[in-house]
């Protein structure tokens, strides 16, 4: 929540709001450390010391609103008094007084559990001891997150090691986890149902971890780990937590979807963060599989491991060597005349054996690396239309694909218009083509940078549109000249008819925005002929061509241009 200014009804609704969903919704001015109360009439008055609730008769020690007030940013943080954790949400805001004044004050939204785990885990503090010892707190604190209270990264690390070397006649089994597309999430619903996504999935986690003596943590963002042994590992058990989570965060149509990877240890002497690892590759395997929870670590994906590997260390060679090559592939009308393409990628190996993308594009994602890629691919399309303007083809446009990392890793604007000012292209022949889940989880980086560049005269695409949560105000937030529809859409269900009404109403609703509609992935005659029905003129897929290397795309589809 950010700092936000609002009236005492106002402050009311948004109090009522947040009481379904926490243990407790409050207000507090943490310089006086009382709870306000606000009276019908427009009046506040304060209530009860704000720190009773944990049964305490003291001010609290490093106070999270206080800070938060102070600060003017959000804040969180556990307490830990009489057998409950209490997660702490400090959220500051200013209330505008029926005088036109202002007060500062603070929204907390608090979680209650029960602190079971502080019978088991020895490192965590005696309650009566934090309530009143501000240096066991503080010993505390430094080796739990401060959200989901499990163990920090380092320190499970630390004592995953010492649990495993003090009791080597048994095995280990390590797993993973993660929250399908959390930071879409987190962006559709909000910070605080994403952090209240976060403590439920640990809660459940946890519980596995302390049934069986085992160790739980957050290792980063979404991601959790678990350490159990291995005669006590059962799939069931996360099967379970997982509907659970599924169960507790459900908003309308739309459900989280937890993954776990599975590592079945077979030497307890490879370092924790090596075990960690292997949970996650089988973890990736599956995360954009909504209908599969669990995966092993096997050979096939250790396999793949060492594609990583060589995937990472050959590509800076490759880049160099111009390995990376861009193919085309068409984007045409009804009777297969192109006046464009989308410009693909494929690793071209020393032997001649072509490397497509799914194989090395998401190993460059995770790994950082994608803005480089994407930097080349923007260069070796903007240097072809160079050739295809001075060879009179200036109908011929290029659409190159943009990531959501990009936002983070350079001046994109700059970037594109120091490319085409440096080869004399007009801006409107280079078309930008963004995912739909890349627009929503950047919105804030990727709306002014796609709006500056529309003001410069690129066009925009969006692609992948229908596969996300929030389409339609995706339409209506951004302004975009081109909307791309996968026909995968149609393929994936039983009802074609029903998805045949709603691909002809975002056709329509698209013609009405003023945006060109494209839809990709046309395979037969008969797909084309109802799209041309329904409206769409313009066309990508396996049914006119397959991507080609340039010089192909130039032969068939331009050949004036060499």
């Amino acid at each position: 929540m950010k700092e936000k200014e609002y009236t005492v009804s106002e402050i009311k609704t948004l109090l009522d709001s947040m009481s379904g969903m926490y243990d407790l919704a409050r207000v507090v001015d943490p310089i006086e450390c009382r709870i306000l109360d606000f009276q019908d009439d427009g009046a506040i008055g304060v209530k009860d010391r704000c720190y009773g609730i944990w049964n305490s008769d003291q001010k609290c020690v490093n106070c999270s609103s206080a800070i938060a007030c102070r600060t003017g940013c959000h804040q969180e943080k556990a307490e830990h008094f009489k057998d409950n954790v209490y997660h702490i949400q400090s959220n500051p805001i200013k209330i505008r007084l029926s005088d036109g004044g202002v007060y500062n004050a603070v929204v907390e939204l608090v979680s209650i559990e029960d602190d079971a785990a502080a019978k088991t885990d020895d490192v965590k503090v005696n309650n009566r001891e934090a309530e009143n010892n501000e240096d066991t707190a503080i010993r505390y604190r430094a080796v739990h997150d401060y959200l989901t209270d499990t163990l920090k990264s380092d320190v499970f690390y630390e004592k995953a090691r010492e649990l495993m070397m003090n009791n080597k006649d048994i095995s280990w089994t390590m797993v993973t986890g993660d929250i399908m597309e959390y930071r879409m999430f987190s962006s559709l619903f909000g910070t605080e149902r994403g952090n209240e996504a976060l403590i439920k999935t640990a809660k459940q986690l946890e519980k596995i971890a302390n049934k069986c003596g085992g160790l739980c943590c957050r290792l980063y963002r979404d991601k959790f780990a678990v350490l159990i042994p291995g005669g006590n590992f059962r799939e069931e058990d996360f099967i379970k937590a997982a509907y659970a989570v599924r169960s507790d965060l459900k908003i309308g149509v739309y459900s989280l979807c937890l993954h776990f990877g599975v590592y079945m240890i077979p030497n307890a002497d490879i370092p924790v963060s090596v075990m960690c690892d292997r949970a996650n590759m089988a973890l990736r395997t599956i995360r954009k599989d909504v209908n599969k929870i669990i995966a092993y670590f096997d050979d096939e994906i250790m396999q793949k491991s060492l594609l990583r590997h060589e995937i990472i260390s050959g590509f800076d060679e490759a880049l160099r060597e111009g390995r990376l090559k861009m193919y085309l592939q068409p984007l045409t009308s009804e009777d297969g005349a192109a006046f464009g393409a989308e410009a693909l990628v494929r690793w071209v190996r020393p032997d001649g054996a072509v490397m497509p993308p799914e194989l090395f594009i998401e190993t460059l994602e995770d790994s950082g690396l994608i803005h480089e890629l994407d930097k080349n691919i923007w260069e070796q399309a903007v240097r072809r239309l160079s050739i295809w303007k001075s060879l009179g083809r200036q109908d011929l446009t290029i659409s190159v694909n943009m990531s959501a990392k990009d936002f983070y890793s350079m001046d994109i604007y700059k970037v594109l218009t120091d490319l085409t000012a440096k080869y004399g292209v007009d801006n409107s022949s280079l078309r930008i083509e963004i995912t739909e889940s890349a627009l929503i989880e950047e919105t804030e980086r990727s709306y002014p940078v796609i709006a500056a560049l529309r003001e410069a005269g690129f066009f925009v695409e969006i692609d992948d549109f229908g596969k996300g949560y929030s389409s339609l105000s995706l339409l209506k937030d951004i302004n975009a000249d081109i909307l791309k529809i996968d026909m995968g859409l149609l393929r994936e269900t039983e009802n074609v008819e029903r998805s045949q009404i709603i691909l002809r109403s975002v056709i329509s609703m698209a013609k009405e925005l003023g945006m060109q509609v494209i839809t990709e992935g046309v395979e037969t005659k008969e797909q084309l002929k109802y799209l041309s029905d329904m409206g769409c003129g313009c066309f990508q897929g396996y049914y006119f061509s397959r991507p080609l290397p340039v010089e192909e795309f130039e032969t068939k589809y331009a050949t004036s241009a060499s």
